[in-house]
């Protein structure tokens, strides 16, 4: 992949069977036709109702458009929002150091963008997806840099977890081995950390993120929780985020996937 230099030990660069066999937290399969589902279409413009093109990158709108929603998510999720996970103080780790921060989310103040979040249970998995336009493919060509950059300067990072009032600080390391990445958005890398633990027995607490562009836009999809092998993997999400992100900038809207669960709350 053209400008990503990324050593082994820090980054997973991951065609989607890869990216099946790095995710363990998302759940079962994606309802039945999703992309990564028995039956499911990898097509592009499945599912999309046909709406005029604007020219150049997406306005937050087009990229809200374009995000995960619920009903792309197996039975079970709800939503979830960054409010929320303060709250709980924990969910997808917002690293303490900044230069590592661009792993889970794209640099700058927010404008450009649009996040929506998702949880299983109040105690995770959790899963945040973020939708970012860098004006041009030299923009985000240079996000796709940044993230690489964060992953060789970020083997390790910290976050803080548990309640406002009496924050623990942990730490994350990453692990995986790279690949080169094939189907998935023009380009594309992921990264799977493990947490610090300091009980025996009990299962990892693991960090995983999936980035991905599509011309002048990335998608990220990031999720932690509990290391579960037999939850299902990312693949079929993160197929799925490319493939609506793809349907809206080539002027298409999204519609729900056929059999799409029916929203919860937690």
């Amino acid at each position: 992949m053209g400008g990503m230099h990324l050593p082994q030990r820090t980054v997973v660069l991951a065609p989607l069977a890869s990216i099946a066999a790095l995710g363990l937290l998302a759940g079962a399969a994606l309802p039945p036709g999703a992309p990564g589902s028995a039956g499911g279409s990898t097509g592009h413009g499945t599912h999309a109702a046909t709406v005029s093109a604007g020219d150049g990158a997406l306005d937050e709108d087009r990229l809200r458009s374009a995000l995960l929603d619920h009903t792309d998510f197996p039975q079970g999720w709800a939503g979830d929002s960054s409010e929320q996970a303060e709250r709980r103080g924990i969910g997808v780790p917002r690293p303490t150091e900044d230069g590592c921060r661009e792993l889970f989310e794209p640099a700058g103040d927010g404008s450009g963008t649009a996040r929506a979040g998702f949880a299983r249970t109040h105690a995770g998995p959790f899963v945040v997806t973020v939708a970012a336009a860098h004006g041009d493919e030299a923009g985000a060509r240079a996000a796709m840099e940044g993230f690489a950059r964060a992953a060789r300067e970020c083997a390790t990072f910290h976050a803080e977890e548990g309640a406002e009032r009496n924050p623990t600080t942990v730490s994350y390391t990453a692990d995986g081995d790279g690949s080169s990445p094939e189907g998935l958005g023009e380009e594309a890398a992921a990264l799977r950390f493990t947490r610090e633990s300091e009980a025996r027995g009990e299962a990892a607490v693991v960090a995983e993120v999936v980035i991905a562009r599509v011309g002048a836009h990335t998608v990220r999809i990031a999720q932690a929780g509990r290391d579960d092998a037999a939850a299902g993997g990312l693949a079929g999400l993160a197929e799925r985020a490319v493939e609506k992100l793809q349907q809206v900038t080539e002027g298409h809207t999204p519609q729900p996937l056929p059999d799409q669960p029916g929203a919860t709350e937690l």
